[in-house]
């Protein structure tokens, strides 16, 4: 059982500042997410779909990993409730400070470490066996169209692509006016994993949806949520408008895509960010297009 005495012994011990009821609320979010990745990891379209969000990250974590492992962690383990505890909102787990960032980079390279020895066939089986929520199913299907082109660019071996747009009934875009008359939304803290979104990313989107924007940018997935289906949700709002997602490494349209041969690492602070628009050597035209903006 080797997923359950990863949660038992490594993470328990591991989360030492975090209070027991909260530590199994964290582990229970990681099983359920190890579980509804490793228990498909042969569907190919679903698991490179899932992992596609994390690369921007994991392919720079320490220490090196056969591939899809570090993937693997950041998706279960990384992108999970444990982002709470990292958190400004770590008071909801009754904390007084958020985890380190030393301590979130110990806990990665641990997991890593640990999954890495692990028999993969073995990790299958066991999630297979085992009850669990499998939640990017249930983001699948809320979200089919992000999910649909997510999983083109995921399988995508070049650098750019066409492909006809996927027809699905659009929502009606709200009118100016309608804009002003909705009610506010209540203002929240975003940990990088709530699902809820705040006032600067409601109006963000609304700026791109009414064509104030060219298109929606943030320097990597993370930067957006750490949650799957928060990016799920975001991606499907714009794709529904006819509007792109761009990262400083993808370029996500419903009907073009562009991804860089050689993917940038995510920034960890304003000053990665900024130096992040400024590499566009080599760079597919649409993201250079776009990051030219920043200059």
């Amino acid at each position: 059982m080797m997923i359950q005495k990863y949660l038992d012994s490594l993470l328990n011990e591991g989360l030492e500042e975090v209070r027991f009821r909260f530590r199994q609320r964290i582990a229970e979010d990681i099983k359920n997410r190890l579980c509804s990745l490793l228990a498909r990891w042969e569907e190919e379209e679903y698991r490179e779909t899932i992992l596609f969000t994390t690369k921007e990250e994991a392919l720079f974590y320490e220490p090196y990993a056969e591939k899809g492992i570090r993937e693997l962690v950041v998706a279960g383990i990384r992108n999970s409730m444990l982002e709470v505890a990292a958190s400004v909102n770590c008071k909801d787990f009754k904390m007084p400070e958020p985890l380190s960032d030393k301590k979130i980079r110990e806990l990665t390279a641990e997991a890593i470490r640990y999954f890495s020895d692990c028999e993969l066939r073995a990790l299958i089986q066991e999630a297979q066996n085992t009850v669990y929520e499998d939640v990017y199913e249930a983001a699948k299907c809320k979200y089919p169209l992000a999910w649909t082109v997510l999983s083109k660019i995921a399988l995508l071996e070049e650098s750019e692509w066409g492909f006809d747009k996927i027809q699905e009934e659009k929502k009606r875009v709200l009118t100016e006016e309608e804009m002003r008359t909705e009610p506010k939304i209540q203002k929240v803290i975003c940990d990088g994993f709530t699902l809820e979104f705040d006032e600067y990313l409601e109006e963000t989107i609304r700026e791109v949806v009414g064509g104030k924007q060219d298109a929606f940018y943030v320097d990597s997935f993370k930067a957006l949520s750490r949650n799957i289906e928060k990016v799920l949700h975001v991606i499907q709002i714009l794709l529904e408008s006819d509007r792109a997602f761009v990262t400083c490494n993808y370029y996500i349209s419903n009907g073009y895509l562009e991804k860089r041969k050689k993917i940038l690492r995510a920034a960890h602070n304003e000053k990665e960010m900024f130096m992040n628009t400024r590499i566009t050597g080599r760079t597919p035209k649409k993201i250079k297009e776009f990051l030219q903006i920043f200059v």
